[in-house]
């Protein structure tokens, strides 16, 4: 007599499962059981069928699916000023942008502006991000509601005009830090804007904070020519050397951009263990340069890739930032074999888990981790047909390809429509915010 199905919550059957472990397994014609928000087995599907009484079964012939893509930078509300400042560098483009939130940000601008964030980033089969922002209390609050998998914490920057909105005060941190050290979906960090826009003071303040709670680090750096210059002017040396003096980099360390490193510094990062966060639209649109990713990798730092804000992108589309990194590579350093796709797939999955320091949790889809993932229709014309699903995945997929998508064993969008955010009401409310941006704008 055969043992009775195991109850599970869901069985996802009869798809192409790109694992993304240490063996790069792709099974096919696969199941999947998720119980408690946990992968708690994958095999073939007719083992699956009969070991397993699913509360809800997913059948996905036809379909990949991979793990839940990560975001490893970005700002979220700035998708409420997406392409009010276009064709100019990051320091005019900081200084109009800093102007108009300095008037515009609140509790409810922000949460809204992180709702569309969050909208558009799952659209796009992401499932967890990092963010860095004002508010970020509130914008945590709305992560968990939309059952959205974040990084975020104290952020501390020196910027003016946002005296009111400053969170230099370790109390606030610390408070924020005790609330949400065991929350699920939560993942608190420490943050800086940058060395440009901290003193050595508030630099030492977040180092001491960091190390105490042995939390992930991050920060901006060697973003632009215009950053090195002002980093050296306040405090007499590059970025890189600045957060080194102050026990900043390390594997809990997430640099984002580094777009202008000298192979010391690239050295200096792969022996340290710290991660970069590459941008490559906003590095593009606003000129700041072309990363030198290849070397990095080859150097053995760990490269995770965001989307920044949608404010210098102007999209959260992962799949975009990954074939544009790709090609970018091939381009500058003449050779067609760097950055293959199955390398650059990993960037945005277990590479991007490793950055954001959650590699043993997410990242990959094997027993014992969170049911973080995306479901891809693969029979679309420009996935047809099929020779290899890491070439496709990279350069030829459209996020309308994306059906479903889940977080920690939750359905978070099926059939490509969104379970736990409001989609019109959200972008009814990011309009109405739109008017106010015009007319601060204009002021």
């Amino acid at each position: 007599m055969l043992p009775s199905p195991t109850p599970v919550d869901t069985l996802l059957i009869g798809g192409t499962i790109v694992t993304m472990n240490a063996d790069r397994s792709i099974l096919r014609n696969a199941a999947m059981a998720v119980d408690g928000g946990r992968i708690v087995w994958i095999g073939a599907e007719a083992e699956g069928l009969q070991a397993y009484k699913p509360k809800e079964l997913l059948e996905l012939n036809g379909m990949v699916v991979i793990p839940g893509l990560i975001n490893v930078h970005g700002h979220w509300a700035m998708t409420l000023v997406r392409g009010l400042v276009d064709d100019c560098t990051l320091e005019k483009w900081l200084e109009t942008i800093w102007r108009v939130e300095a008037a515009l940000i609140s509790k409810d601008t922000v949460v809204t502006g992180s709702q569309l964030a969050m909208v558009e980033m799952l659209r796009a089969g992401t499932t967890c991000a990092a963010d860095m922002y004002w508010y970020y209390q509130e914008t945590t609050e709305a992560a968990r509601t939309a059952g959205f998998r974040i990084v975020t914490g104290p952020s501390f920057a020196e910027i003016e005009g946002f005296e009111n909105y400053r969170n230099t005060n370790q109390a606030i941190a610390v408070e924020y830090l005790d609330h949400y050290q065991d929350v699920h979906l939560v993942h608190p960090c420490i943050q800086a804007h940058s060395a440009y826009m901290t003193s050595p003071a508030t630099l030492e303040h977040v180092a001491n904070l960091t190390h105490d709670r042995r939390l992930l680090f991050v920060t901006h750096a060697a973003e632009s020519q215009g950053e090195l210059l002002q980093v050296h002017q306040k405090h007499g040396k590059r970025p890189i050397a600045v957060l080194d003096g102050f026990g900043l980099l390390g594997e809990r360390t997430l640099l984002a951009h580094c777009v202008h490193l000298t192979d010391d510094e690239i050295a200096r990062l792969a022996e340290s263990g710290t991660s970069v966060a590459h941008c490559p639209s906003s590095n593009l649109k606003l000129s700041s340069g072309i990363a030198r990713v290849a070397a990095m990798v080859e150097r053995g730092v760990n490269v995770g890739i965001g989307t920044d804000g949608a404010a210098s992108n102007n999209d959260l589309d992962l799949f975009h930032e990954a074939q544009l990194a790709a090609l970018m590579q091939k381009g500058v350093t003449g050779d067609p074999k760097v950055l293959p796709a199955e390398k650059v797939f990993s960037m945005l999955t277990i590479d991007g888990a490793r950055a954001v320091g959650l590699a043993d949790v997410i990242g990959s889809l094997e027993v014992g981790k969170f049911a973080d993932l995306a479901v891809i229709d693969f029979s679309s014309a420009n996935l047809t047909p099929c020779y290899d699903l890491y070439s496709h995945l990279i350069y030829a997929l459209s996020i309308g390809d994306i059906r479903h998508v889940m977080v920690a064993g939750q359905v978070l969008m099926k059939n490509r429509a969104l379970l736990t955010l409001d989609e019109d009401e959200v972008r009814s409310q990011a309009n109405r915010i739109a008017e106010q941006v015009a007319r601060i704008k204009s002021e």
